[in-house]
């Protein structure tokens, strides 16, 4: 059985598109590691709502807002004030 050019092409389209969205929430589920690691390296002890907040959270950029802040603040509560 042969397969079409078209359907190969439309197989392919699905896969790239799971292979892409497996790379994004392995991207945010990393960045949620790296963030709560440093927070604890840190000391800064954050709440379990703090915690869950970071692995609940979809948005890259969130993520790396609360990373940047991260580096600097001197307690948990100045990385997740909005």
């Amino acid at each position: 059985m042969t397969t079409s050019e078209y359907e190969k092409t439309f197989i392919e389209r699905i896969y790239d598109h799971g292979f892409a969205q497996g790379r994004a929430k392995g991207a945010i589920r990393e960045m949620a590691a790296g963030l709560l690691g440093m927070l604890d390296v840190r000391g800064l002890a954050p709440s379990q709502e703090q915690r869950e907040r970071v692995t609940g959270c979809i948005d890259i950029a969130q993520q790396e807002l609360w990373f940047r802040r991260a580096l600097k603040a001197a307690t948990a509560a100045e990385v997740f004030t909005d």
